[in-house]
């Protein structure tokens, strides 16, 4: 197999030396990282290795309004954290243009309650 030397040096001990050996080490190390939900290990070119994806995030279905879904638009949003999901509202409205404002001014409110609540644990509660 050819030596590759990336970013201008060669490589230390433990350093894949392939795409396939990065491959292979990513694969390993996110073997229990199944969800899409949480970081995952990823080399990117030149075998810089990143850790990277999201921590918080919306998850939603709705069904449209029909004969044997009911007469409006039906459906939950789900916040997740990591692989938890922390909570959940239903939602019932009449048009599309309705449940888009609701939605949307939803997430809006869980998102900055999140924030500020992370933030809070990281300022300093020294006196």
């Amino acid at each position: 197999m050819p030596h590759f030397v990336f970013n201008g040096g060669e490589p230390m001990p433990g350093c894949p030396e392939s795409w396939d050996d990065a491959k292979a080490w990513t694969g390993a190390a996110n073997e229990s990282r199944e969800s899409y939900e949480v970081p995952t290990w990823r080399f990117d070119c030149g075998f810089k290795l990143d850790f990277d994806g999201p921590i918080v995030r919306a998850s939603s279905r709705f069904y449209p309004p029909k004969s044997h879904y009911g007469p409006k638009w039906d459906g939950a949003v789900t916040i997740i954290v990591g692989d938890k999901d922390v909570s959940e509202k239903k939602f019932e409205c009449d048009s599309l243009d309705q449940l888009r404002t609701e939605v949307e001014a939803y997430v809006e409110e869980q998102t900055r309650l999140i924030h500020e609540r992370i933030e809070s644990m990281f300022e300093d509660s020294s006196p």
